[in-house]
């Protein structure tokens, strides 16, 4: 089988699209595109959505409570910039909504807020102990991925944020535990982490991979 870029907490989930709710005075259509221009998957975000209004159908009516449902679904569909957004609106949902767009137990919630709160890799459904990747990022060209050589060179800038050399280009590479963004390199943007979010994991590369992984962090 050949390797591609992942994120392994989305294995084994949305398998098919179901349609998009209707919620007057918000244009979910447009959330939808929004979600895919910013490198989310939108099948999954639809897929959040509809959980949500599966757990409380009462949500619908409200907009302020659906726009915290649509800064979370979005987050796990992978849209990385509206982390910070999402943490804040996360605690205002029920439990059994949250759980429902994370595809968590309402019980593993509180665990899993003050988890991400440091770690942004935190997932409290992983063994503690366990080695695998968080995430698999960028890939060759010619099967989809953006890179023409093998990354080299990691660089470590802050929590989930790594610069690589490929070929003669740096690019730069940010990931948590649900997304990522990649591209080459531009002016410098200092980054943006949780006032206690420590550096909970490193970039592997390989000389013969297209592939870099993003895996615990372990001292030397």
């Amino acid at each position: 089988m050949i390797a591609r870029a992942h994120h392994p907490v989305n294995q084994g989930g949305v398998r098919s699209e179901p349609a998009l709710p209707v919620v007057p005075g918000l244009d979910l259509a447009l959330s939808v595109d929004n979600v895919a221009r910013f490198g989310g998957d939108p099948r999954r975000y639809v897929w959040a959505l509809t959980a949500a209004l599966a757990a409380d159908p009462g949500l619908a009516p409200s907009r302020d409570a659906m726009l915290a449902v649509t800064s979370v679904a979005a987050w796990r569909a992978g849209v990385l910039g509206i982390r910070a957004d999402a943490l804040t609106w996360l605690p205002q949902l029920r439990p059994d909504v949250a759980g429902a767009v994370l595809g968590l137990p309402a019980d593993a919630l509180r665990a899993f807020g003050s988890g991400q709160a440091v770690d942004r890799f935190y997932w409290p459904l992983r063994p503690v102990e366990s080695t695998q990747p968080f995430a698999r990022l960028g890939g060759f060209v010619g099967l989809g991925g953006p890179w023409e050589f093998p990354p080299t060179e990691p660089v470590t800038e802050g929590p989930g944020r790594w610069t690589v050399l490929v070929g003669t280009a740096r690019w730069r590479l940010e990931a948590d535990l649900f997304g990522h963004l990649l591209g080459p390199v531009g002016p410098a943007v200092p980054p943006s982490p949780g006032a206690h979010e420590r550096i909970t994991a490193q970039l592997v590369v390989r000389p013969t991979s297209f592939l870099a992984d993003v895996v615990p962090w372990r001292s030397a």
